[in-house]
């Protein structure tokens, strides 16, 4: 009868079987030789492949002790942390009620400086942690060509950004453009730098060069399709865009550039629809203000003057919505309180008010279209990037942090 080594689960090493203890290690053996089938039948010796997976198991339970005594050491370790910050909790927590008690003012205004700190802090760390992703993933796409100088260039044109000295950072990453072409990151980054600095022409031509190598990347598509919609190419943007419109990162930008959209080709109803897609992600002023001008655009003035008050609700100081209300108000024949709400608006003094050009006559318009899609009609479409201060802040806004 053959003989069949009996494995230790620890140091693998081959005994005799119906020994107790590892003869090398001393480790009590965990494994019976032979299944129970065949324990008791004398002329059934195991075959090769049992005594195979024996080995095999003896292996797994030496892995599966090993990853237990790890989890232990991790849940020993948190359990100390635990207690830790517990402490520590106590000990401000004491700290802060005996300042209340001894000078209420002086403690209500060290909390304020303590949880500005700490949300200064978290900032801080978050765009740390943020450029140091985006600085990994534009290295490990380059090809090694001359790498020393290559991440001596983006390390530096991220410094310089860092320290808002744009036009040399520019120039930086173009020379390490030209030694890494077909880098999809670093010429991502580079686009979203020069939307950032509405540098459009050049950020459309970077994110050409990425699409050509990477037509998937949902950063490149947004930004891309936002540019061409910008600059009046519906079908372009609608192209690139409608990949992104399940995207739950991306739904609502993609449908607030869709309302803009509709709006320059004068499908109020469709501009409705999307602006109130937009809105589904939460409570947002400009939102409320557009879903209320597209309205406005379809006659519909009592539900646009409600949504127009929901929106100045939700921002008291925004102008341009306080004089389409005034506007509507006077479409209604209530021109005392259309008086009043216009001279609330230009109290307001909102800069890069669209409405300003209105009040300053004290006059009220006849507006035949709302002010956020008043400069549709000029020789050059930026849909996005014209109108007042406020919205083209707001699309800016949301486009770049759509992208992350």
């Amino acid at each position: 009868m053959e003989k069949i080594a009996y494995y230790c689960q620890k140091c693998r090493a081959a005994n005799e079987t119906g020994d107790g203890n590892c003869w090398r290690c001393g480790t009590r053996l965990m494994l019976m030789v032979f299944p129970p089938s065949l324990r008791h039948e004398e002329g059934l010796p195991p075959s090769f492949y049992e005594d195979h997976l024996l080995e095999r198991v003896s292996l797994l339970e030496l892995h599966l002790s090993q990853v237990m005594e790890q989890l232990k050491m991790a849940y020993e370790f948190m359990q100390r942390e635990t207690k830790t910050l517990q402490k520590d909790h106590l000990f401000l927590q004491s700290f802060f009620e005996t300042i209340q008690k001894v000078n209420p003012d002086f403690a209500n205004l060290l909390n304020d400086e303590f949880f500005e700190i700490y949300n200064e802090k978290t900032k801080t760390l978050t765009e740390k942690n943020k450029k140091d992703k985006e600085l990994k993933k534009i290295l490990s796409a380059h090809n090694n060509k001359q790498a020393e100088l290559f991440t001596h260039l983006v390390k530096e044109g991220i410094r310089l950004f860092s320290e808002n000295e744009e036009r040399q950072a520019f120039r930086t990453l173009e020379r390490a453009v030209l030694l890494s072409p077909k880098n999809v990151p670093l010429l991502s980054f580079v686009a979203k730098k020069l939307f950032a600095a509405d540098k459009f022409e050049a950020s459309k031509n970077y994110l050409e060069k990425a699409y050509k190598t990477d037509s998937q990347d949902a950063g490149i598509l947004l930004l891309l399709g936002s540019i061409c919609a910008d600059r009046g190419e519906a079908e372009k943007a609608r192209k690139l865009l409608s990949i992104l419109a399940n995207n739950q990162k991306t739904t609502t930008c993609v449908n607030l550039i869709w309302g803009m959209l509709a709006a320059f080709e004068e499908n109020w109803l469709e501009a409705l629809a999307a602006f109130k897609e937009s809105s589904v992600s939460g409570n947002c002023p400009e939102v409320s203000y557009l879903v209320a001008c597209a309205n406005f655009q379809l006659q519909r003035y009592e539900t646009a003057l409600a949504q127009f008050k929901q929106t100045v609700s939700e921002d008291e100081n925004f102008a341009d919505a306080l004089f389409m209300q005034s506007v509507i108000l006077k479409i209604l024949g209530e021109d005392e309180k259309a008086d009043e709400l216009m001279q609330t608006a230009f109290e307001a003094k909102e800069t890069g008010a669209v409405s300003l050009e209105f009040m300053k006559k004290k006059k009220h318009p006849i507006l035949k279209t709302a002010l956020p899609f008043r400069h549709f009609k000029m020789e050059e479409n930026q849909i996005l990037t014209k109108g007042s201060h406020r919205m083209r802040k707001f699309f800016r806004k949301q486009i770049l942090r759509s992208i992350g």
